[in-house]
Order: structure tokens, then sequence, then C-alpha cells
């Protein structure tokens, strides 16, 4: 258990010293390629058309309720839907992602190659989401802050990138923002109360990860 610990912290060390670095990376490589997937310079448009914009302030304690989760879940269910045969492209590249038995944020890179790949399919998905987040009530925000809690609270692997907002950052002459940790694939955590509402839903939610990989 203690070395399973010391390679947690080790990891997380990683995370943190690493995170400016790969954002310099991935704004290199989108800024070089973003002409190459034209598609992708709609998703801040869209996601800008999210009629909830309100600020969300997380609870302290972390914990969600089970509204959140319901919303959540339904929020994946109709992305995953409008993709339909072609959610198996996400699969594949999420499955190449975790190869690794300690996947972190050093595969960011591969992670922006994999939005060009499946740009087209991408947008059609992040439509999808801003119509079921209208329907909702949700705005991005919370909905992010959702899924990393209940990810978390699964103990699933997973590293999000906001590829709308390194968009939008490149078009206005901005500096990207760092990319949000993967979380340590060390077991279910977070507050017990997450543990229990998303509990039921594991199938789902396991079998929608590269929806959170890839911000949908």
């Amino acid at each position: 258990m203690k070395k399973v610990a010391i390679g947690c912290m080790s990891v997380l060390v990683v995370l943190v010293v690493s995170a400016g670095i790969v954002s310099f990376i991935a704004y290199r490589m989108i800024s070089s390629t973003v002409s190459e997937f034209a598609q992708l310079a709609r998703v801040p448009d869209l996601e800008r058309s999210i009629r909830n914009q309100s600020a969300f302030a997380p609870p302290a304690a972390g914990e969600l309720s089970r509204s959140q989760v319901d919303r959540f879940v339904s929020v994946q269910k109709t992305v995953r839907a409008r993709l339909g045969a072609r959610f198996e492209e996400f699969q594949i590249r999420y499955r190449d992602l975790l190869k690794k038995d300690d996947a972190t944020a050093l595969d960011l890179p591969q992670l922006v190659r994999a939005y060009r790949d499946v740009a087209a399919a991408y947008v059609d998905g992040k439509q999808a989401q801003v119509d079921a987040l209208n329907e909702a009530g949700l705005s991005l925000q919370e909905y992010r802050w959702i899924g990393r809690q209940a990810y978390i609270a699964l103990g699933v692997p997973m590293m999000h990138v906001d590829v709308g907002e390194i968009i939008d950052a490149i078009r206005n002459g901005r500096t990207p923002p760092d990319p949000e940790p993967g979380t340590i694939p060390i077991g279910p955590s977070g507050p017990a109360v997450n543990q229990q509402l998303v509990a039921p839903h594991r199938k789902p939610l396991e079998d929608n990860a590269p929806l959170r990989l890839f911000d949908l």
C-alpha cells in the first residue's frame, strides 16, 4: 500500500510540474493545425449558446446531489445517442490514450491529435451536449464539475482538456489554460455520498468515459 501511495504522489508531482509545458505543447499543436480541422473553430460559439452562463461555485464539501448526477447521466445519454456508431471512434482513441499504466496529462499532445481525427463527430456531439444542457438547465461549468466528481467517485482514470477555451485563446492572442490533471487510478475516492449516488450509474458512466475525456 505504501508503495502505491508513493507512486501516486510521484504522478501528482509530475502533473503539477508538467502542466505549463503541456499547455504550451497543446497550444503549438492546435495553433499549427487548427486550419486542418476548421470545424473545431465552431466550438467556442456553440458553448456560448448554452443558456445558463452563470458562474458555478462548487460546494465546499465537494458533494454531489442526486439531481446533478441524474442530469449529468441524461446529458451523456443524449450525446451518445447523437453520435451513434461514431462513438466507437472516441472509444478507440480513449483506449489508446489510457494504454499506459500511468496515463497523465503528458499524453495531452496525443489527445489533441485525436480531436483532429474526430473533428466532425466531435462538433456534432458538442451541439447535442449544448442542446441537452439547455434542456437540463445546467451550465457547462457545473456539468464539468459534476463529471469530475462522478469519475473520481468511480475511480476511473480521467483527463480533460478544454478545447473550446484553447481555440478561443488562440483566436484572441491569450495564453491557453493549463489542462486539468488526470484522476489518479487508485480506486474510488471523494465524499461517500458521491460514491453512493454514482454507484447505480456505474455501467453507463464507465461506458461513456470517452465522452468525459473529450469534454462531451
